[in-house]
């Protein structure tokens, strides 16, 4: 008896540990999401001008003449997930160069390969998204993108995980 106690107590205790960590992150489907950094309520953008192409930064949260804040999620058959530019007439990607920084461009070749996955912490929490580069080499080289708490309207790509994520996903139509 004294043992079915304890087991009993054991899994309880159990349970509510699983409970109170993040829920495990799920890919995003495909569509059309806006991310959002939850600091400034900016949103990462990119320029229209030019071809869509150009650098990527944090900005306000619709289109206009000039930027764009919606990103297309697609599922590649590599398993990574393209992020373009909606709309881009060819395709251009969230893409990082050498000198790891975030443009839109061409979207052949790993350096416009991601994961996209969403999670939280539970009910109340906020939302987040990570966008981390994986490229299909398996390189390890590379990071998560992320809003730098430190710099408001600047976007950085770091080489070690960073908690918490400060990205939102907001669907768009």
């Amino acid at each position: 008896m004294r043992s079915r106690v304890i087991a009993v107590m054991a899994a309880a205790a159990a349970a509510t540990a699983v409970l109170a960590q993040p829920a495990h992150a799920a890919p995003l489907v495909d569509g059309v999401y806006r991310f959002a950094a939850l600091q400034d309520g900016k949103c990462l953008t990119y320029p229209k001008p030019g071809g869509y192409r150009g650098a990527v930064s944090l900005g306000d949260c619709t289109d206009n003449a000039n930027t764009s804040a919606n990103w297309q999620v697609r599922q590649r058959p590599n398993g990574t997930m393209e992020v373009s530019t909606a709309g881009s007439n060819p395709r251009t990607c969230l893409r990082l160069n050498d000198s790891y920084r975030v443009v839109a461009n061409t979207c052949d070749g790993r350096y416009a390969e991601w994961t996209v996955s969403v999670g939280s912490a539970g009910p109340g929490s906020v939302v987040w998204a990570d966008i981390e580069h994986t490229p299909s080499d398996g390189s390890g080289s590379w990071g998560k993108l992320v809003d730098d708490p430190g710099v408001t309207g600047r976007i950085v790509v770091r080489q070690a995980p960073i908690d918490p994520h400060f990205w939102t996903p907001q669907q768009v139509g």
